[in-house]
């Protein structure tokens, strides 16, 4: 049997983003700015085999208002169940991401000496772009080593704007 994948698209004060999840948990939550739907449905499609793909926002509703929280001010209400699909190392990443507290920042090399492979700056760095599921797992918390920002899937733009949103810029 196919599951199901629920999606809908959220406003945020950064443009809107595509919100997708399964009974499992989110496994899409992506900045759409100068995307194309169509590419990132058939983007999700790729990862999740058999799926069967319906917009509807109800089975979302618990992760739109922990985003609704979020973009309010309320940094820390982003634990939420999450169905990710990657590579077991993508997966060990974006769990150590996951513990970056919110107002707060790692470099790619010290997510990588946490992972005790301390030349896997850039698989870090891979990985981080990789991540598809933007704001739940937080890579836009990821900077370069001397604070530099870094890159972000969503534009270095967006990644500066969530940072000071957060408080960590000024």
């Amino acid at each position: 049997m196919d599951q199901t994948i629920s999606y809908a698209r959220v406003a945020s004060p950064w443009g809107a983003i595509l919100l997708a999840g399964s009974e499992k948990g989110i496994c899409c939550c992506e900045f759409l700015e100068g995307k194309n739907l169509a590419r990132v449905l058939a983007h999700l499609l790729e990862h999740h085999r058999p799926v069967q793909l319906r917009e509807d926002g109800r089975p979302l509703g618990a992760a739109i208002e922990a985003l609704e929280r979020y973009f309010s001010g309320e940094l820390s209400s982003l634990d939420h169940a999450l169905h990710l699909e990657g590579t077991p190392f993508q997966l060990e990443v974006w769990a150590r991401l996951r513990e970056i507290p919110p107002a707060q920042v790692a470099t790619y090399g010290e997510i990588a000496a946490r992972l005790g492979r301390p030349r896997a700056t850039r698989a870090v760095g891979q990985a981080c772009g990789s991540n598809p599921v933007a704001l739940f797992v937080p890579c836009h918390r990821v900077v370069a080593a001397g604070g530099k920002l870094g890159g972000f899937a969503s534009g270095t733009h967006v990644k500066e704007a969530l940072l000071r949103h957060e408080g960590w810029l000024r």
